[in-house]
């Protein structure tokens, strides 16, 4: 049986439908808007559970509504939490530079992407060197209307990387 570790978001109640719609061993770490940051000692204790347990996988899931992203978008009303200034900072910018780029209507679509692109991307560089040879990194996000998980699009244009005048 094929060992999954998810990081999900608390408030997007995931845990029960990916259970049984991935249904394999699998385990979830939780944050606000997958605001995780990838600090040593952290990066340890995922190291050590990715051993013991023998994990294979790692999905980033969100959900296309995620409360945390979306006041992120619009009032930042969460600001006071400590853990989410930094997202919402980062939300800020790609929102800033997602609406320049892409239709308004699609931003939350869009940063919740990028997010978890960029959480791929933090935990490829921060993981074990003996064990990112051994476990596949991706990103998911939950469409509640549709009641399925989707891959992020990997042909997202990266907004910091377009040059507008």
């Amino acid at each position: 049986m094929h060992k999954h570790l998810y990081f999900v978001c608390p408030s997007d109640n995931l845990e029960s439908l990916i259970d049984k719609k991935f249904p394999q061993e699998n385990y979830f770490l939780s944050s606000l808007g997958s605001s995780i940051s990838f600090n040593s000692d952290f990066i340890e204790e995922v190291n050590a559970l990715i051993e013991s347990k023998g994990i294979e996988k790692i999905t980033f899931v969100l959900s296309d509504d995620n409360k945390f992203v979306h006041d992120g978008i619009k009032n930042q009303n969460f600001g006071n939490i400590n853990d989410l200034r930094k997202l919402y900072k980062n939300i800020s910018d790609h929102k800033r530079l997602t609406t320049k780029v892409y239709l308004e209507k699609n931003a939350q679509k869009l940063i919740t992407s990028h997010l978890l692109k960029q959480k791929i991307n933090e935990m490829n560089m921060n993981l074990s060197e003996w064990l990112s040879s051994k476990v596949n990194i991706d990103a998911k996000i939950y469409s509640r209307n549709n009641d399925s998980f989707n891959g992020v699009p990997s042909n997202l244009v990266e907004p910091n990387n377009v040059f507008l005048n």
